[in-house]
């Protein structure tokens, strides 16, 4: 099940890379008061947010979700602390 939610992470994280990197800026946006804008938003020129966007908010909610799953999992299947393995040492000869 980890292996499963651990490649899942992978592939959002790239998919989030890559919709962050093809978005435009905000400066990008100073035509739209111009009528050149808006043929890239979902409902035409009044609509808040592109279809990119959009994706990415849901995308990056997924992706929270999932890391906590991820971390949740771990805890609920962690049957002793890395800390307190082999700490017993033997006294100097």
């Amino acid at each position: 099940m980890l292996t499963v939610l651990m490649i899942l992470q992978g592939i959002m994280s790239i998919l989030l890379i890559v919709l962050i990197l093809l978005q435009k800026g905000k400066g990008a946006n100073m035509g739209v008061s111009f009528g050149a804008g808006a043929s890239d938003t979902l409902f035409g020129a009044t609509g808040a947010m592109s279809f990119f966007a959009k994706i990415t908010w849901v995308l990056a909610f997924l992706f929270m979700i999932n890391s906590v799953a991820i971390s949740y999992y771990v805890y609920k299947n962690q049957t002793q602390s890395t800390i307190f393995t082999n700490t017993t040492t033997k006294a100097p000869k």
